[in-house]
């Protein structure tokens, strides 16, 4: 700090003030002090180094990360889309149903040539599961030339019946197959396992479209009724060989051996576990059912057919169904004592 001593620098502060619009006082005895705003340090060259290089580092790997996608782009179209390596040569099918590997590779849209990876599955796999014959289907690649679809079709349980839409069963352009589901497609090869299914008649059914499911709740009630009927029964030769939906409550079965039993809608699976108890006391007896009404769920009305011509009727004739439960008064035939044997067991006591 230093004293300003005489006025040796007037004549640059009086050429000073001819530009500047601010008067200054001129103190001799003025100190001049160090201003607080001083200039900033210099940076040492060694620090100014290691900032350029670090931001040449940072620049150099983020140009890296940022070619690394289209470098990876590049080698697998170059690996996989332009090698002759990957080009369809075998076109795999399996299906477990009536579908022809023809009409399958058709709606695939593929043909050998074709670059593999350039084939979109889920699009192949959508197309093949718009039949309604398909329940679902699998597209898989094999590398290097090879393409495999698997097919599952839908399992038909039975043919649908509805006189007044005129749908007759055995119809390949008319009728409808129904699966367990209630789906409905047509028949594409009506061979003698088709021709075997039961049927399943309704005269209340809105007009259906193939590829979807049937509305009608009796219809579904009949197809359950048909699976489980065959699963408990099938192995002792009961067989439906038809199911009518009378109404909206109840529907009737009719069995290959001749019975016809009516279950409800809604309550098919109590009435199957009383037609099994009906069905093994009726073999102990060594008689055969004629009719059975489990919608009813205690006095069940049950009939048997005649196995011998009865001596003291001329009106009853082999094989014709008898009701007992309207016959009150003949409670001494053998076959009444088993009808009353059978109310009691159902009633419980």
């Amino acid at each position: 700090m230093r004293k300003r001593v005489g006025r040796s620098n007037c004549r640059k502060f009086r050429f000073r003030g001819l530009f500047s619009s601010v008067s200054r006082v001129d103190d001799d005895g003025s100190w001049i002090l160090p201003s607080d705003e001083a200039a900033p340090a210099k940076v040492p060259a060694r620090t100014r180094a290691r900032r350029r290089s670090f931001f040449v580092r940072v620049l150099a790997v983020g140009c890296l990360l940022g070619s690394v996608p289209f470098a990876g782009k590049w080698g697998y179209e170059k690996v996989f889309y332009e090698n002759e390596e990957f080009v369809l040569r075998r076109l795999n099918i399996q299906t477990d149903g009536v579908l022809s590997e023809a009409r399958l590779a058709g709606i695939a849209n593929v043909a050998a040539g074709m670059n593999l990876m350039e084939l979109d599955l889920e699009m192949i796999r959508v197309q093949i599961e718009k039949l309604p014959q398909v329940e679902r289907a699998s597209v898989t690649r094999e590398l290097p030339d090879r393409i495999n679809l698997i097919v599952r079709e839908r399992m038909p349980v039975a043919w649908l019946s509805s006189p007044t839409l005129g749908i007759r069963p055995w119809d390949m352009e008319r009728g409808y197959l129904l699966d367990s589901d209630g789906v409905l497609f047509r028949c594409l090869d009506l061979n003698d396992g088709m021709k075997s299914l039961p049927v399943i008649e309704s005269f209340k059914v809105i007009e259906p479209v193939e590829g979807t499911r049937i509305e009608s709740e009796g219809v579904r009630s009949a197809l359950k009724l048909i699976v489980e009927s065959d699963r408990r029964f099938l192995g002792e030769g009961l067989s439906v060989s038809e199911v009518r939906v009378r109404d909206e409550w109840a529907v009737e079965a009719f069995y290959r051996n001749g019975l016809a039993v009516t279950f409800g809608v809604f309550d098919f699976t109590r009435g199957l576990e009383d037609l099994a108890l009906i069905v093994k006391t009726a073999e102990r007896s060594g008689h055969q059912l004629a009719t059975v009404n489990v919608a009813a769920m205690k006095n069940i009305p049950v009939t048997f057919a005649e196995s011998a011509t009865r001596s003291d009727s001329s009106s009853d004739a082999p094989g014709s169904a008898i009701d007992y439960s309207s016959s009150p008064n003949a409670l001494s035939s053998p076959v009444n004592e088993q009808e009353k044997h059978l109310r009691s067991i159902l009633k419980g006591g």
